[in-house]
Order: C-alpha cells, then structure tokens, then sequence
C-alpha cells in the first residue's frame, strides 16, 4: 500500500469528485481513479459508490477514512518534527472562513505563506461561524475564523470587534419604526441555525421572529434585502457602501458589536502545522506574540 493511494482516497473522500481531488493533488482523474481501484483490490473491498453525481463513500469506506488520515497525519508529522526550519514544514490546512475572503485578507495570508512556509497549502472553506465549530470538532477543518463566544476546547486568537448593523430594503418606511415591536413583526432574513447573530436577533427582538428565509451566505443575504424580501444583519464595513450606492437601507436601532477570532482545538496547538499557521495569523493581523 502507498502512501500516494491514501492520499487520493482521503481527498476523494473529502471532494466527493474525481476531478476535483486531482486538481487538489495536481493530477488527473483517471490517475485518481487508478489509485483508488488499486487500493480497493488490495484491501478487496468496495471504498466508494460511484454516481452520476460523485463519489460516496461505503460504510467501509468511512472506517478506513479515519484510519487513512491519521497513517497520513503520521507520517507528515515525522517529516516536520525532523524539519529544523519553518519553510521545510509540509503539510495542508483546511480553513474556515466565516467572512468573505477580503475582509479575512486571504490572499496576503495565501501571499505569506508561499513565501515563509512553501510546503503549507490552504483549503479555503466558505462556511457559518458554528458550521465551522462543528467542522473542526470533527477534523473536517483545522481551524477558522468565528463570532462571539469561544468553546471550552478551543485556542483563539482575537482579531477585532466587528460592527454588525440591520439593512433593509431601499423602500422600507422607517418611519413606522416606533419601536423594535415593529422590526419584530417584519419580515426577517435570517442567518440560519449556526450563526450567532440569530441568537443575538433573538435576544433583542424575542422569539417570534417573521423569518421569511435564511443565509449563511452574506452575499446572498444582502441580495435578498436588494430584492426587497426583507430585513437582514450584515457587517456595517459591507453595508455602508452599499447604502452609499443607493441599494439598501441602514437601520441603526440593533447595532451591535462581535468578536472576531481565529480558533483551532487546544488539543492540536503543539501540530506543527497548526503552530505555523498561527504565528502567519499573528502577523497577518499584527497581533503581538
């Protein structure tokens, strides 16, 4: 068995796709698909279910997984415990993000990185702040970036407070707005069941929210809002612009702040790849060590 056919396995396991695990690993499909078969005759069992639309793992499958990443996660940490430098350090870091990948400054974090650590690529995940708790409790993430509260089991870095504000259609009349009773009994868009400014949403305006749809997505909340389908939370630095620009409303009344940080599990902080990531997000944010 080779250390190459259980890398496939795994990225296939994580892609569901042929074509996209070799663009990860760069190769091509059918040499992944090789892998995967020889793989599967040796061990003479069926690893996956192929559909038209991808690859699913059997219950076989899902037990090997687990098995396969640690035999991985090994052998790149005997590589990096003999690296005596960060740039030797080789490894892959699936990340979290909670914001759009501007606001995070992905790319000068993706910039440093290829110059200080070439042997670290990162999987950028576009996700909800408690989809991403839940992702790394599981390993499906090394680590993200979250609002508000940290877990017990977590290390975190503090980045800032963000400002979170309500926007509102570009036709709403405000001038109903009495009291929060009236933002309570209009149509919301809300962030769906991982995102803390729901709990926040509740806690100011109660339970029975008129919540016509939900997002994780911010893009796609503001789009919703556009649209005129309802009121939204979005961060005041992606709401003001679009204010300015005569698309949406700002409704100041349920302003409020949230931390932003960047966690990963306590229990990983001595990975070597974990340590590198956060001494990059230390400088990324200019955040004294």
């Amino acid at each position: 068995m080779e250390f190459y056919h259980l890398r496939s396995f795994v990225v296939v396991a994580e892609t569901k796709n042929l074509t996209q695990a070799a663009k990860r690993l760069c190769s091509t499909p059918p040499a992944i698909s090789a892998h995967i078969k020889t793989l599967e005759q040796e061990l003479d069992t069926t690893l996956f279910i192929r559909t038209p639309k991808g690859m699913t793992l059997t219950e076989k499958g899902q037990l090997l997984l687990v098995k396969a990443q640690k035999t991985l996660d090994s052998a790149v940490d005997m590589v990096n415990l003999a690296a005596d430098n960060q740039d030797e350090l080789i490894g892959h870091f699936q990340l979290g993000l909670n914001q759009n990948i501007q606001a995070l400054r992905c790319t000068t974090l993706v910039n440093n990185l290829i110059e200080n650590c070439p042997g670290i690529t990162v999987q950028l995940n576009q996700s909800s702040t408690g989809k991403i708790i839940k992702d790394i409790k599981s390993a499906q993430l090394d680590g993200g970036y979250i609002y508000g509260e940290v877990p017990e089991d977590f290390t975190a870095i503090a980045i800032k407070k963000v400002e979170i504000t309500t926007i509102a259609p570009i036709n709403f009349d405000q001038k109903q707005l009495n009291d929060t009773n009236n933002l309570a009994s209009s149509p919301w868009i809300t962030m769906a069941q991982y995102c803390p400014f729901d709990k926040e949403l509740k806690r100011k305006l109660g339970t029975n929210i008129h919540a016509q749809v939900n997002s994780d997505h911010d893009q796609s909340r503001l789009e919703l809002v556009k649209s005129g389908l309802g009121l939204s939370f979005l961060e005041l630095s992606l709401a003001q612009p679009e204010q300015s620009a005569g698309n949406i409303q700002i409704i100041p009344q349920l302003n409020f702040q949230i931390p932003l940080s960047f966690v990963v599990l306590t229990t990983r902080l001595n990975n070597p790849i974990v340590k590198a990531i956060r001494q990059e997000m230390n400088i990324l944010w200019g955040i004294s060590i």
